[in-house]
């Protein structure tokens, strides 16, 4: 009976052994299984984080990218309305600069115009004058020489009878002596010089009272 009861207790101990590292084994078993499963779940937590870092990456360079693309569309809007300003104020100075050349043209030509009126009216009025000068000055130059014919014909043809008379008792002398009629050419000549004199002077006279 010992040896069996002993057998029985051998037993009970084998199998609480088995029992032992049977629950030791599942013990392993499932810690095992929880480490793969950390693992997949560290590896999934890893590849999650990795897109994350990836896709924020991304946005970080596309939000870059798009800051970019639009400080150059900025610096380009801005070059543009550089540019069309610069344009605005070259048309604004040109049109100032056509206008301003117009305006002076057109003074030029109204200056010039009033010039040719002026000029065409002086003209005009010299004209004028100078015929009227000139009428008036005929007109005093008639009654001078009227009033000097009537003032001295008497005298004049009284002068011109004892010229004569002295020419002809002059002729006969000259005739019968030779010097003297040398000599009374040269009288005569003389005497149609003094005429010729008095008569330039008397028009340089008038013709000095004309003048001013």
């Amino acid at each position: 009976m010992q040896s069996q009861e002993e057998t029985r207790l051998a037993e009970m101990a084998a199998e609480k052994v088995r029992h032992d590292i049977y629950w030791k084994v599942k013990e392993i078993e499932a810690k095992r299984k929880m480490g793969e499963e950390y693992r997949e779940n560290l590896k999934q937590q890893s590849q999650i984080e990795a897109q994350r870092l990836r896709y924020e990456d991304e946005l970080a360079k596309k939000r870059k990218q798009e800051e970019r693309e639009a400080e150059r569309r900025r610096d380009a809007e801005l070059v543009r309305m550089q540019e069309i300003g610069a344009l605005k104020r070259e048309q604004a100075r040109r049109a100032t600069e056509q206008k301003i050349l117009e305006q002076e043209l057109q003074t030029l030509k109204e200056r010039a115009k009033n010039d040719r009126e002026t000029n065409k009216e002086n003209a005009i009025s010299n004209a004028k004058a100078k015929a009227h000068e000139a009428k008036l000055t005929e007109d005093y130059e008639r009654r001078m020489l009227v009033e000097l014919m009537n003032g001295e014909k008497e005298k004049w043809l009284a002068a011109i009878n004892t010229t004569f008379q002295h020419i002809e008792g002059g002729l006969r002398t000259l005739l019968t002596d030779r010097s003297k009629l040398v000599m009374g050419i040269g009288g005569v000549t003389a005497l149609a010089a003094g005429v010729y004199t008095t008569r330039f002077v008397w028009r340089s006279y008038h013709f000095r009272c004309h003048k001013q």
